[in-house]
């Protein structure tokens, strides 16, 4: 069954908004879906260009509160509401929208609302094809750095979000451990966003193609050995150097 009929089966009310990722909504979230498929747009055309593949066919539902246990999800428990996500538990896969995002995920700043779109936008792009196992680093360090390289390509105000992110010293993306509550789970994503963000400025945006299409050729479980190597190369000559040198790494 095609998500055009799952939703009008499910939420007949639904409207669809066209655009690069059809946007299916309540009629009273007009607004929302309208910048929801901008912000889609923008990322869509972003990501396609800097990965160099043709877009992933995918749909997105805005979903109000009283709905969201109706959403498609892989488990059969819904996820706590405010929190956004991919599915492929649908054909063709989506991406799954509240109306607000949790409060549980910090800074709130200008940016925080489109980065967040855009990271789960990036999850779409990169399960395009079949991954293997990697590290839980890396496999967020992509959706975040992809995140990033939309915001600055969209004129997001990055710099403002960084300045607000809580730094723990001593805790890098490499030893943080699941599982762990949402406070945690927020600060290793945004020690990712900002390891994205210094290698953006530091090396430009084809580090992140470099890094996908490398996650795509490999055929064996990446151990935490080889994650670094993947990593490292991508970012280019002196890319271990540069990383050892990162308080994030």
């Amino acid at each position: 069954m095609g998500n055009d009929a799952i939703i009008e089966a499910r939420f007949p009310s639904y409207e669809r908004l066209d655009g690069a990722a059809p946007v299916f909504y309540p009629s009273e979230m007009r607004d929302g879906a309208e910048e929801a498929r901008r912000l889609l747009d923008t990322g869509v055309e972003a990501l396609s260009e800097v990965l160099g593949v043709e877009p992933p066919e995918i749909e997105a539902l805005l979903i109000a509160e009283a709905d969201w246990n109706g959403a498609p999800r892989e488990s059969l428990r819904a996820y706590p509401y405010g929190l956004p996500y991919f599915t492929r538990s649908v054909r063709p896969p989506a991406l799954v929208l509240p109306e607000d995002i949790t409060t549980d995920i910090t800074p709130r700043t200008e940016a925080t609302a489109p980065l967040v779109l855009w990271h789960e936008l990036a999850h779409a792009f990169l399960l395009r094809e079949d991954i293997v196992k990697t590290p839980t680093w890396l496999g967020e360090f992509v959706p975040q750095a992809s995140a990033v390289i939309v915001a600055h390509r969209a004129g997001q105000p990055l710099a403002e979000h960084l300045a607000e992110i809580e730094r723990e010293p001593g805790f890098t993306i490499r030893t943080f451990k699941g599982p762990a509550d949402a406070g945690r789970q927020m600060a290793f994503q945004n020690l990712l966003l900002s390891l994205g963000a210094a290698a953006l400025g530091q090396l430009g945006e084809g580090f992140l193609g470099r890094l996908v299409h490398s996650l795509w050729d490999e055929t064996k479980i990446v151990d935490e050995a080889r994650a670094v190597e993947l990593l490292a190369g991508s970012l280019g000559l002196d890319g271990r150097e540069w990383l050892e040198s990162r308080p994030e790494f």
